[in-house]
């Protein structure tokens, strides 16, 4: 697997050289998420087993598809940092686990995958996507603005950690359970933040996705875009960093 980076320096260069975007009429019921500060390093398996997950905040279920009407899908999902990472835990119910991509950087929103969008800084068009199937594979893209990334395998975090845990089989049968995944993107890789690491009081742009296949199919997201597109930035809900700690 390759696994080279662009340095953050021209990633930088390339965000100043486009657009502003304009955010004033952004609505104002977009849903709102307090992220905890973790004194403890989370070990990123997939298992959930970390304590301090069990005092995270959890996120509005993701129970609603992307036009906002209702779906039978469970999904629950939740967030911590601390100077390293910002985390994101998924627990995805599902009776009919499937996906076949195994390659980094595959086209993995084609099939069944948990999805995380985060933009640091509103005003600028940039913000990183990253997205994780049952088979532990992983998607992780730069976009300067909406809908253009730099070359995927051009930048791939370099300590970027993700993990799944699958109670079923990944075969597009009956008879699973769930899976769920954990993901930890670092701090450096953030370079929009106003702060770094983020200080109590700093709102970044974040939305949460599950794409949905078998039995049949769905898209999910914490703060729906009204339209059949996840890239609307601004759509995207809000986290707020506070200064709990949970151990």
């Amino acid at each position: 697997m390759r696994n080279t980076r662009l340095s953050m320096l021209c990633i930088a260069l390339a965000i100043a050289s486009v657009n502003i975007i304009d955010t004033s009429g952004q609505s104002p019921h977009l849903p709102v998420y307090e992220v905890s500060r973790t004194a403890t390093p989370i070990k990123v398996d997939g298992k959930l087993d970390d304590a301090v997950w069990t005092k995270a905040s959890r996120f509005s279920d993701l129970v609603l598809n992307l036009d906002g009407s209702q779906s039978s899908y469970k999904t629950e999902a939740r967030a911590l940092y601390d100077d390293q990472f910002l985390y994101v835990s998924f627990r995805c119910v599902d009776d009919n686990i499937w996906a076949t991509y195994k390659k980094r950087d595959q086209h993995l929103w084609d099939e069944e995958v948990v999805e995380v969008f985060v933009q640091a800084d509103p005003h600028q068009n940039s913000y990183i996507e990253l997205e994780v199937n049952p088979l532990g594979t992983m998607l992780d893209i730069y976009l300067l603005a909406i809908r253009k990334p730099l070359h995927y395998e051009s930048w791939n975090s370099q300590n970027l950690k993700w993990g799944i845990q699958v109670l079923g089989t990944v075969d597009g049968k009956n008879g699973d359970k769930e899976w769920t995944c954990e993901i930890a993107l670092p701090m450096e890789d953030i370079v929009t933040a106003p702060n770094l690491p983020p200080r109590p009081g700093d709102r970044w742009r974040l939305n949460l996705y599950r794409v949905e296949k078998l039995p049949t199919p769905a898209s999910l997201a914490w703060s729906p875009t009204r339209n059949d597109d996840f890239h609307l930035p601004g759509m995207f809900g809000e986290i707020v960093f506070t200064d709990r700690v949970v151990r």
